[in-house]
């Protein structure tokens, strides 16, 4: 199933703010989306729950992403992180999250919620993680094809049109 429009526009929309001049990577990509927004991204690896290959995480004046450790392909999980972020799925807070759905919470229970992703949750969740996906995988392959100078993007670009 091809990306829809929202998930192209937003993938070439950080593409657009690759930095002009050096390598373009994803870890440069997610900083120049911070830059950009003005509130950086941090980036850091750490021992996620079974199952959990990434989250994001935002705090009043920037934001994580968290990257499971020794994940194969965690530019993949980094990439859909950023989708999240790009794409607009706000989501709640996990404190907010927590007062509605316990009473009373254990510290097994508090740890479990942090580590839940509490931003696709509700009637669309699947449909943002699909999105975040899509967004992901367009991106991944787009920066495959990119030379290592942004000089030349519209020439990639115009490959992909036209073949």
């Amino acid at each position: 199933m091809p990306a829809s429009r929202r998930v192209t526009r937003a993938v070439n929309e950080v593409l657009d703010l690759a930095p002009k001049q050096g390598e373009v990577s994803l870890t440069r990509l997610v900083d120049a989306v911070g830059a950009n927004r003005g509130r950086s991204i941090e980036i850091t690896m750490a021992d996620l729950p079974p199952g959990v290959c990434g989250q994001w995480r935002q705090f009043a004046d920037h934001d994580v992403f968290l990257i499971q450790k020794g994940l194969p392909a965690w530019d993949r999980t980094l990439a859909h992180e950023l989708g999240h972020l790009v794409l607009g799925h706000e989501g709640i807070p996990v404190v907010q999250a927590a007062r509605e759905n316990t009473e009373m919470a254990s510290s097994e229970l508090i740890g479990y919620m942090l580590n839940q992703r509490t931003g696709c949750m509700g009637p669309s969740g699947e449909d943002a993680e699909q999105e975040a996906e899509d967004f992901a995988a367009l991106l991944i392959y787009r920066l495959g094809r990119l030379p290592s100078d942004r000089a030349s993007i519209v020439q990639v670009r115009l490959g992909e049109a036209f073949g």
